[in-house]
């Protein structure tokens, strides 16, 4: 008992660490996803505002190509504007190249244009009109762009690097940086408590502007061990361990139950099977399906005798045909009992679905009228075709028919349904009626071999049935629906 005892704990702890573990990991690896999302974001959001730079670089150049003299009205204004709307925008400003000394003309300004000098040395120039070089500004936060406009001829733009992020939107674990090649233009650290971190770094898409973007956060211990998913899970898990203690302090006698129980059901199945094996499926089932068309012939022929009598040639070439169809349609189920018994396949053509149906319906439209039976059939008007074997198919639709017509007894209002319709690669066929439906405890059943709820049934027809479509790669099933209702489902056929 003692060992038993120390054993359990010794679980309990294994699987609480595994437990932890496994929190820990599937929140960590949320938190990368996180992440990465977060980086992409934050990467678009900034490609936009390189993207927003360029195009001022463009406006910006047209304008003083255009402005010979300067300073200029014209630039001064459109660098106004620039710079209210765009505050990360600190510094626009024109530099013509006069030798060592540069004359430079910054704009924006509320007070107007300002003048000064630069030395030529410092001065990043492009080869060819319209090329850009950025350079960053130790200290600054910032870098600047030159643009060549014309020869001799530089735009500069002065761009604060703190105001390309919008950082203060980031959670408190995230931290930010951005840097320009080997300079580093400006980062925001985390303050968060962490047990580890990852980052996650891209570079710039814009090749004017070679900006590289890191984004890391850190993973406290809150956030991997959160206690209000630990503590339900270790309560969950001690119950859990708990439940299998007592289960295999208890299986020993249980298990000498079942075993009991197993041998005792194992003598009444083996009992079975020999009495099923006794009796063969082809006899029985032979004498199950010639019973229809055998009382459909007794009863043609007496209609044939009524004829003679009353001299109506009419309905006696009506009853001998009938006779010959109902015999044919006998010799057609003995080929068929010879082939479902010795396994044979099954003749498989693809047939029209209603003509396929309108076969099988005339078999029983006469006998279900005149019980007073209503018969309603919605078939689909859609041409299709159905992989069927036509007497197999005919004779699952006339037995499942009949099973209604014995459920419709002294039932009012009686009313058999037909509904049949393709969905996606197969035809579904519904055969329902509003009779008092199936017993919900007896339906797993009814497919097996010699079950049977009739007085005088033998429990082989819907076990036919359902191996005759399983044979044309379908299925039968069973449920209620205001009555019984059963469902066969057929691969749709090819057109050939």
């Amino acid at each position: 008992m003692r060992a038993a005892t120390l054993g359990f704990w010794a679980t309990f702890l294994v699987t609480t660490l595994f437990a932890i573990c496994a929190v820990a990991v599937v929140r960590y690896n949320t938190g990368l996803s996180e992440l990465a999302a977060t980086t992409r974001q934050t990467d678009v959001l900034l490609a936009e505002k390189l993207a927003q730079h360029d195009a001022h670089l463009t406006a910006l150049a047209a304008v003083v190509r255009m402005s010979n003299d300067e300073p200029a009205e014209s630039l001064q204004g459109l660098a106004q504007s620039v710079s209210t709307f765009y505050s990360r925008i600190t510094n626009i400003a024109t530099i013509r190249i006069e030798g060592p000394v540069s004359r430079v003309v910054t704009y924006g300004a509320a007070t107007g244009p300002l003048v000064s000098s630069e030395p030529t040395e410092g001065l990043l120039q492009p080869q060819s009109p319209g090329d850009t070089m950025v350079r960053a500004i130790p200290g600054a936060h910032a870098y600047d762009i030159y643009k060549l406009v014309e020869f001799n001829r530089l735009l500069r733009l002065r761009i604060d690097a703190t105001r390309l992020l919008a950082i203060e939107q980031m959670p408190p674990e995230y931290s930010v940086g951005l840097s320009l090649g080997d300079s580093v233009l400006f980062t925001r650290p985390t303050s968060a408590p962490a047990i580890t971190s990852a980052s996650e770094a891209l570079s710039s898409s814009n090749a004017g502007q070679p900006l590289k973007l890191t984004v890391s956060r850190v993973f406290g211990p809150k956030e991997l061990l959160p206690p209000l998913v630990l503590i339900p899970v270790l309560v969950v898990l001690a119950g859990a361990l708990w439940l299998v203690r007592q289960y295999r302090h208890a299986s020993s006698e249980r298990r000498r139950q079942e075993q009991r129980a197993a041998l005792l059901e194992q003598e009444t199945q083996l009992a079975h099977a020999g009495r099923v094996n006794a009796l063969g499926e082809m006899a029985s089932g032979i004498a199950h399906e010639l019973a229809q068309p055998v009382a459909a012939m007794l009863a043609q022929s007496q209609a044939a005798r009524r004829a003679i009598t009353i001299n109506r040639t009419d309905i006696l070439e009506q009853a001998l045909d009938a006779n010959v169809r109902e015999a044919k349609r006998a010799g057609d189920i003995l080929s068929r009992m010879r082939a479902y018994i010795s396994g044979a396949d099954a003749k498989i053509e693809n047939v029209s679905l209603t003509d396929a149906l309108t076969g099988a319906l005339r078999l029983v439209e006469t006998d279900i009228a005149q019980r007073g039976i209503v018969l309603e059939t919605s078939i689909s008007e859609k041409p299709c075709l159905i992989a069927i074997d036509v007497i197999s198919f005919q004779q699952v639709i006339h037995n499942l028919i009949r099973n209604a017509v014995d459920a419709l007894v002294n039932r009012p209002a009686p009313h058999i349904r037909i509904l049949a319709e393709p969905q996606g690669k197969e035809v579904i066929i519904n055969v329902s009626d509003n009779g008092p439906g199936l017993d919900p405890a007896l339906i797993e059943r009814i497919f097996e071999p010699f079950f049977t709820t009739k007085k005088d049934g033998m429990g082989l027809g819907l076990p036919l049935c359902a191996r005759l479509i399983e044979k044309m790669n379908g299925t039968l099933e069973a449920h209620n629906d205001d009555g019984a209702c059963f469902t066969i489902r057929i691969p749709l056929g090819s057109a050939e």
